[in-house]
């Protein structure tokens, strides 16, 4: 019996998305894989001497490469269907020719962890029922019937060891796939929760965690600590002439040199519009008016290429010494003030605070 139970039943019919393609191209690499696997078992069947068995592979075969055929063509549910159709078909018809103890329906029990995670309409748990009074249900019929087509019992032993191993790998490659699921997700999440999607800096809250702890840090140490506040000059009119677009690639272009001239140490954020945040972790106030002015020199040097023409950007800067207590909300004030007397100066230009 082929891997196809790991095939969950989803939301991305059209696999318009990245992640929806990246999905059902994994399903139809499924299809193909259960395809190759049916075609192992009918010479293992072959061999054990049971031509039906080996017959029903053949029909799974066609299942497995029409729904291939189907994915394809982004008929995806469709193609899911026959898939869970052939596993179910496969599993009772397999239990009911050569016995309960062939272990065919082991290959039921994939389907729990398919049902409960991928569904999210409120029906897993009907299915899983469902599901339980189907596998009962074969279990009896089976028990009373006997095997349609039996074979020797080692050979069954055979069939069923097989049908174990497969069983602990396909369990293992499951888990390993929703592990990776999560992770991805759980990745996604925290960058969303944590950088500004604009400028892929940290986000004020998140400046706010790692400013704590290299305050911390600082405070033990007795080393020096700056805070350095910087806002682009004139922005609506960049927004105004060129649109918001070019607006945003701005801000992109300001983040992008201002953490090419901060050091690895350095917590930098987007404080919020067109306003960036740096703390400067053992800087004293005179480093941290150095780092400032080379960031705001480096921003007139490089103007913001758009469509050909350069588009003049320049930085003013308000530099704070953060005190004994280390109180950022403090500097943080001092910083701002400073960079309202760099605006009401002329702009382009760094104040203390």
């Amino acid at each position: 019996m082929p891997p196809s139970t790991l095939v969950l039943p989803r939301a991305t019919s059209r696999g318009s998305s990245v992640a929806g393609k990246a999905y059902w191209g994994m399903v139809g690499r499924v299809a193909l894989t259960a395809a190759t696997i049916d075609a192992a078992y009918i010479v293992l069947f072959l061999l054990l001497g049971s031509a039906p068995l080996a017959a029903i592979n053949l029909i799974s075969i066609a299942m497995y490469l029409s729904a291939y055929a189907l994915i394809r063509r982004r008929r995806n549910m469709l193609g899911v269907t026959l898939i869970w159709v052939e596993v179910v078909a496969h599993s009772a018809l397999g239990s009911l020719m050569i016995g309960w103890e062939s272990g065919f329906h082991y290959y039921l029990l994939l389907f729990i962890p398919a049902i409960v995670i991928a569904n999210t309409k409120g029906y897993a748990m009907p299915m899983v029922l469902g599901l339980l009074v189907y596998y009962l249900g074969l279990k009896t019929l089976c028990e009373y019937l006997g095997p349609l087509a039996p074979l020797p019992p080692y050979r069954v032993q055979i069939v069923n060891a097989i049908h174990v191993c497969l069983i602990f790998g396909m369990f293992a490659a499951l888990a390993g796939f929703y592990r990776r699921t999560i992770l991805v997700a759980e990745a996604r999440l925290l960058k969303q929760a944590t950088l500004d999607p604009l400028t892929g800096l940290s986000n004020r809250s998140h400046f706010q965690t790692l400013a704590s702890n290299e305050l911390a840090r600082c405070q033990r140490s007795g080393a020096p600590v700056a805070l350095m506040l910087c806002d682009v000059d004139h922005f609506k009119q960049v927004n105004d002439r060129c649109g918001h677009a070019a607006g945003d690639r701005a801000l992109v272009h300001v983040a992008q040199i201002l953490s090419a001239n901060l050091r690895e140490c350095d917590v930098l954020a987007r404080w919020g519009g067109e306003e960036f945040l740096a703390l400067l972790p053992d800087s004293s106030l005179q480093a941290a008016h150095a780092a400032a002015e080379r960031i705001r020199a480096a921003i007139e040097a490089h103007p913001l290429i758009i469509d050909g023409t350069p588009i003049a950007i320049t930085l003013s800067f308000g530099v704070a010494q953060l005190q004994g207590g280390h109180d950022l909300q403090d500097a943080t004030a001092r910083a701002d003030k400073a960079l309202y007397e760099s605006k009401r100066a002329g702009r382009n230009r760094v104040s203390l605070g």
